[in-house]
């Protein structure tokens, strides 16, 4: 459940001003880019749900095909069909194709950007960008991950997390010559992220496999970034030009969020620890692309470091952002109404 629902709150007056831009008090039409990502769906699906119709959310033609772990047309299909249910105008919207920006960003005050790995990101990225100055766009609110000292390992060594950490940079330098303001929301380890990526493993294989050997692991709810997103976007003044770290309750071992996942989905689940040349070989059989095998497999690479297990790798911005303890992992497994329609592991 979301929290603008269980709060029953409306959405909050924004306050103009700032420099020599104004900024209207109403948060107008927000374009979530990814609407059917596990991010992007719960802020959309939070903003109609609080009353705020004006809400655009694109469908990247990526999506129409098969997703890694993540469903397939059909499934794209019912969560669009669910926005639009509950009021969300959906566009097609593809990064690499600029001509759509003028129509996505049409009349749009707020983008939420949940931005996935792409081959030309280095041009994408700030072609999208300079169109929403151009459009007059005053406030972009990015999902990135962690800035914190165990980000900066992360972006090291982590091609996805340097690719993200530069468009932050980018971001970042927006309001020195356009009306936009930023926040950015550095997410730790999704719990999403093992589900969606060994999706097809974990149900017709019952295995879980990790190569974090042992270690424990800094995993967030998607529920609590979501809803830390929706805050901001509620409150445009007081997180301008902020960046917040969001972090889990505490490092959880591989091990144990086997043991919940045995237990929220009722069937025994075998936890298979590799090493790391192995882990590889079990991601690359998978099928799945290769830009997601070499990250997959330096993310755990990294984990099995112990890094996740530090105390400076958590921060106290999740709690003061959505004003309550981070979801933990048994929470987010029964937290079943949060979680995108239409597939068993969200």
């Amino acid at each position: 459940m979301s929290l603008l629902k269980k709060t029953q709150k409306g959405l909050a007056d924004i306050i103009p001003g700032l420099g020599r831009f104004t900024f209207d008090a109403e948060v107008g039409k927000v374009f979530v880019t990814s609407g059917t990502g596990v991010i992007g769906y719960r802020v959309a699906a939070s903003l109609l749900e609080a009353g705020h119709k004006d809400v655009r959310v694109g469908v990247w033609k990526g999506d129409r095909g098969k997703i890694p772990g993540g469903g397939d047309k059909p499934f794209v299909d019912g969560l669009v069909a669910a926005l639009e249910e509950k009021g969300a105008e959906v566009v097609d919207f593809d990064w690499t194709d600029a001509s759509c920006y003028d129509t996505v960003l049409q009349g749009v005050k707020t983008v939420f950007c949940s931005l996935p790995n792409l081959d030309d990101w280095a041009s994408v990225f700030p072609a999208f960008l300079l169109k929403c100055k151009d459009m007059k766009v005053e406030h972009f609110i990015k999902i990135s991950f962690l800035h914190n000292k165990a980000g900066m390992v992360y972006r090291e060594k982590v091609p996805f997390v340097q690719f993200h950490c530069t468009c932050d940079d980018l971001l970042e330098q927006a309001p020195l010559n356009s009306r936009i303001s930023y926040t950015i929301l550095c997410a730790s380890h999704l719990m999403t992220t093992p589900l969606l990526h060994q999706g097809d493993l974990l149900r017709k294989e019952h295995k879980f496999v990790t190569a974090s050997y042992g270690m424990g692991v800094n995993y967030v709810s998607p529920n609590d970034v979501a809803d830390a997103a929706v805050v901001v976007l509620l409150n445009r003044k007081e997180h301008r030009n902020k960046v917040y770290n969001l972090t889990g309750p505490g490092p959880i071992t591989d091990a144990e969020v086997c043991k919940l996942l045995s237990k929220a989905y009722q069937t025994e689940i075998e936890h298979v620890s590799l090493g790391y040349h192995d882990y590889v070989k079990s991601v690359k059989a998978r099928g799945l692309p290769t830009w997601l095998v070499k990250d997959s497999a330096t993310f755990e690479k990294i984990k099995a470091s112990g890094i996740d297990e530090l105390k400076e790798s958590y921060s106290k911005d999740l709690e003061k952002l959505i004003g309550r303890k981070p979801e933990t992992f048994e929470g987010y497994f029964a937290n079943t109404e949060a979680m995108r329609p239409g597939i068993k592991f969200p």
